[in-house]
């Protein structure tokens, strides 16, 4: 005799199909918040690694922060990446955010160059918390900047600072420097001066000449 094999019927597989296109529609319009999410981690995660590149500078050059003037207007064999990153590269990869797609000279992060003209060094006062002195953000992808520096009505806060990559409830991120990462929403302007700005170094040498931040040269900090 032969038995009969178990079989859905056309309702229960009518049923089945109804319930997965529900749970569909359901999750469709999370995809894209959760590919947000995993991009901005990826995104921290480069921000992370350039803090821990830039903090051996430091650490290989009195203090300072980052080689300073050292951008777009230089060959790209000569910017400053090529003497913070090893192996050195105009380009390396934690330079980049994934949801920064097209960024203009190959990178989606600049530099707080507030940094250097205040004279900060690591590990001396820059006047505020260190847990709230930006390092290093995310620039528009039509920029081709490195340093974020002018303040006043010529401040280039507005016109190269990425406030909503990662949305509008999660801003950008940040790279501080006590080295943590976070994402903010954008900050509002305070008066003429711009968020990245900062009051300066009451231990700075009043003598600029003897207090300027080395430049990017080859050979320094062992990088060729």
């Amino acid at each position: 005799m032969r038995v009969g094999r178990p079989a859905f019927s056309l309702t229960e597989l009518l049923v089945v199909l109804g319930i997965i296109t529900l749970l569909v529609a359901l999750l469709l319009p999370t995809i894209p918040k959760v590919r947000r999410l995993a991009n901005s981690a990826l995104c921290k995660s480069n921000l992370r690694e350039c803090g821990l590149s830039l903090l051996m500078y430091a650490n290989e050059n009195e203090g300072w922060l980052f080689p300073e003037n050292w951008g777009s207007d230089k060959p790209r064999e000569k910017r400053w990446p090529v003497y913070v990153f090893r192996p050195a590269e105009w380009n390396p990869p934690v330079m980049k955010c994934p949801d920064d797609l097209q960024p203009k000279e190959d990178h989606s992060y600049i530099l707080n160059a507030h940094l250097s003209d205040k004279k900060i060094r690591y590990g001396k006062s820059p006047g505020i918390p260190v847990d709230r002195v930006v390092w290093m953000g995310e620039k528009v992808s039509t920029s081709d900047d490195y340093y974020m520096e002018n303040t006043g009505p010529s401040s280039d806060f507005d016109s190269i600072v990425e406030p909503y990559r990662h949305g509008i409830n999660l801003g950008s991120n940040y790279l501080y420097l006590d080295t943590h990462v976070s994402a903010q929403p954008p900050v509002a302007v305070d008066g003429l001066l711009d968020p990245w700005d900062v009051p300066g170094n009451p231990d700075a040498p009043t003598d600029p000449s003897s207090s300027a931040p080395p430049k990017a040269q080859a050979g320094i900090g062992g990088r060729p």
